[in-house]
């Protein structure tokens, strides 16, 4: 892959070439079908998408090709979030040795046990998971894994696990230049730092998250840093500070002709009188 996506415009036009009236192209192969499936889902046509997927699963199944079958599986039940087609999915894995195939299955297993509350087995998932994009070599998947066992660790408050796994997490964005990634990584280092009231480790974690977020104009990631470090000003009982990070919050969302969110209005109103002397 080169890495580009297609406009609306081109996808659409794709899927038409595809499609042969009620059915698909007899060239198609469901390897195919399966990448126009998630087409489909980008440019919001979840039915077409359900079809090129019973299409996969139909010549997987005819080919008798046990891979293709169970990556048709998988994708039918990511797409409609559906456990009975994962334990379909699961016999055709096991017979499997095509590690990327075993590791999306764990992934897509544990995606499915996270949703449904089951942080044990989601864990246990993921972690089969990593295990198997490390050997793979696959960054993005384990930057994605890293992500939700950070955030399994910070939901069962096992904080110490959960700056691990978000700073790995982290270490890998910046391998892959994902900028935006680390912005998010850092905030949520920034915010288990001031859960176990670290105050100066949250600041420099927020800070560090602020100096990326203003280089690559990430608007949200700025508010949420800025909005962390006031948490923090506050904390340390310096209104001036945390005056200071809370209208310049609302400076952005005005520059960006949006309205301000009603808890930092409150809260600058609060300072202002503070601050000022007001009642």
């Amino acid at each position: 892959m080169s890495g580009k996506s297609l406009t609306p415009e081109q996808a659409h036009h794709l899927l038409d070439l595809m499609a042969k009236g009620d059915g698909f192209d007899v060239g198609m192969d469901a390897g195919v079908a399966l990448t126009l499936a998630d087409v489909a889902l980008q440019i919001d046509q979840p039915e077409r998408a359900e079809g090129l997927i019973a299409h996969a699963i139909q010549l997987a199944t005819d080919a008798e090709d046990n891979d293709q079958l169970a990556w048709a599986l998988l994708t039918k039940a990511r797409i409609l979030n559906d456990g009975s087609t994962l334990t379909e999915a699961e016999e055709f894995v096991n017979l499997s040795e095509d590690d990327w195939l075993r590791s999306a299955y764990n992934n897509q297993f544990g995606i499915y046990a996270l949703e449904t509350g089951d942080l044990p087995t989601a864990k246990s998932a993921f972690s089969q998971s990593l295990a198997l994009k490390e050997a793979l070599e696959d960054k993005v998947g384990q930057a994605n894994t890293l992500y939700n066992l950070g955030e399994i660790a910070r939901e069962e408050n096992e904080f110490e696990q959960a700056k691990e796994f978000h700073a790995r997490c982290i270490d890998l964005l910046e391998e892959l230049e994902d900028r935006k990634g680390m912005v998010n990584g850092l905030a949520i280092l920034g915010h288990l730092e001031a859960v176990e009231e670290n105050i100066d480790g949250a600041i420099i974690h927020y800070e560090a998250a602020l100096e990326i977020a203003e280089e690559v104009e990430d608007f949200e990631g700025t508010v949420v840093c800025r909005w962390g470090l006031a948490e923090m000003a506050r904390a340390m009982g310096d209104e001036d500070l945390e005056l200071q990070h809370l209208s310049q919050v609302m400076t952005g969302f005005m520059q960006l002709g949006r309205s301000t969110p009603d808890p930092i209005k409150d809260r600058l109103n609060e300072l202002a009188d503070s601050v000022h002397g007001g009642n």
